[in-house]
């Protein structure tokens, strides 16, 4: 109910609302708002990944920088990718991360060797990263691994943020994964890995040939 009160001093009557009647109606435009920005992130999310869940395949341009508290570092490689569960990041310093249906074969950072994947499982996961990065299924992502997710524009991109709500154990982990998808045509256009420690991990790929014939020769190890 709208109240009114005459002021003395300037002879001017006030219309006001009881404080706790504009708690109301505020708590109430605040869940509004978030129930329209959730619209938003999921209509988003869902053309994401209609759209490159459509992708067969592709070859790509990739470059990775590593920036690191007090150390960066860079290389450049190709990318090969066929859906769902291959994919080969290969550099030209002969560092690698090829995934090949149940196994990831690994010569990065801390990781070196062939290693199983299983469900749950630190390898499987970091996998999955990427594979479902390429599929657009960041959703999906979000609910295996307890992730809140986050939509924003910048520029020419689509960021959908992912940022783990487990604690880490140890340090180990992802503190948060972000996916830069092109605002014009929705495709994957980079990966960002940063860990509890601080370092960002960046994926950018480039001059994608979609839907092409890759050799099966590069997924086996």
């Amino acid at each position: 109910m709208k109240l009114k009160k005459w002021c003395g001093f300037c002879g001017t009557t006030f219309s006001f609302l009881p404080l706790a009647m504009k708690k109301v109606l505020f708590l109430i435009t605040t869940i509004l708002i978030a129930m329209q920005l959730q619209a938003q992130d999921v209509s988003l999310l869902n053309r994401i990944k209609a759209t490159n869940s459509k992708v067969k395949s592709f070859e790509a341009d990739l470059s990775n920088t590593l920036v690191k508290p007090k150390k960066t570092t860079s290389q450049k490689g190709k990318l090969y990718f066929v859906s769902p569960k291959e994919f080969a990041a290969l550099f030209s310093e002969d560092s690698y991360m090829i995934v090949n249906q149940s196994k990831i074969k690994m010569d990065m950072g801390l990781f070196h060797g062939t290693f199983k994947l299983k469900d749950g499982g630190m390898m499987q996961s970091l996998s999955n990263i990427f594979l479902y990065g390429f599929q657009g299924r960041i959703q999906e992502l979000a609910d295996e691994n307890d992730y809140s997710l986050t939509t924003k524009t910048e520029g020419n991109y689509h960021v959908v943020t992912g940022t783990n709500n487990k604690k880490s154990l140890l340090g180990i982990g992802y503190k948060q994964v972000i996916f830069k998808y092109s605002a014009n045509d929705l495709l994957i256009k980079e990966i960002r890995l940063i860990d509890y420690g601080g370092s960002e991990d960046t994926y950018t790929v480039s001059n994608v040939k979609y839907d092409i014939p890759v050799d099966k020769k590069t997924f086996q190890f």
